[in-house]
């Protein structure tokens, strides 16, 4: 049986009255913060923390503004000691490859880990699965609203500055479509714990030419964080 905390000195401790099993985590917001309001609006406690904020609704919590892998994990670990068995992940990506570009949603297939987290849960593995029926889950609420997605896999990094021109071309013939800076080491810790992890990422910018080209800023990318990610607040699925 897995012993998580066997040996370890410094243990995560429970988030006082905010318990739910499931968990979704939005590492970023749009900067006209359209997630953050929508989060504000059915929140029914909130807790501020020195990574990110949580916010309790009725059926799940919600971990905002919680960015780069470290602050990821040490926000998540104690919300699934406090009980949390599913983790929905809702965030933004680069692409590296050319047929994914700016605004195109993807469900992420598989992670590889460049982070310095996922290694301290196991050291020798590199590349982390989302978990089946998770992934399914959110793949049947897109279908569900005829919303379009792409499947692609993932490379999670701790330094958004040296994704240089030879990382990029070696990332190319990996098979490797998208970047953040999050994903394998959620998938890392969920593995760990035995409990489920999936993302749904949303393009803001492309990397694939060699040449950076950000998406951001414009009403149209706002309108399409409301389509693909608020459901997911919103509604008990």
């Amino acid at each position: 049986m897995n012993k998580p905390h066997e040996g370890v000195i410094l243990k995560p401790r429970t988030f006082k009255n905010f318990s739910r099993k499931q968990v979704v985590y939005i590492p970023l917001d749009d900067p006209s913060l359209p997630l953050y309001s929508a989060i504000k609006n059915r929140a029914l406690k909130e807790k501020k923390t020195i990574f990110g904020n949580l916010y309790l609704l009725k059926d799940k919590i919600v971990l905002y503004k919680c960015l780069g892998s470290p602050s990821a994990v040490l926000s998540l670990e104690p919300l699934i000691v406090s009980g949390a068995k599913e983790i929905v992940i809702l965030g933004f990506c680069g692409s590296l490859n050319q047929n994914f570009r700016i605004m195109s949603a993807v469900s992420i297939s598989k992670a590889l880990s460049e982070e310095g987290t996922s290694r301290h849960y196991f050291p020798r593995k590199r590349i982390f699965d989302p978990s089946p029926a998770l992934k399914t889950k959110i793949e049947t609420v897109l279908h569900s609203s005829k919303l379009a997605f792409l499947s692609g896999s993932l490379v999670s990094t701790d330094a958004p500055y040296r994704e240089t021109r030879s990382w990029l071309k070696e990332k190319q013939k990996r098979g490797i479509d998208v970047v953040d800076m999050e994903i394998s080491a959620v998938f890392a810790l969920a593995k760990f714990y035995r409990i489920q992890a999936a993302a749904l990422t949303i393009i803001s910018d492309e990397l694939w030419s060699g040449v950076w080209q950000e998406g951001f800023r414009t009403p149209e990318f706002k309108d399409k964080i409301k389509k693909y990610f608020i459901p997911f607040i919103d509604k008990n699925w």
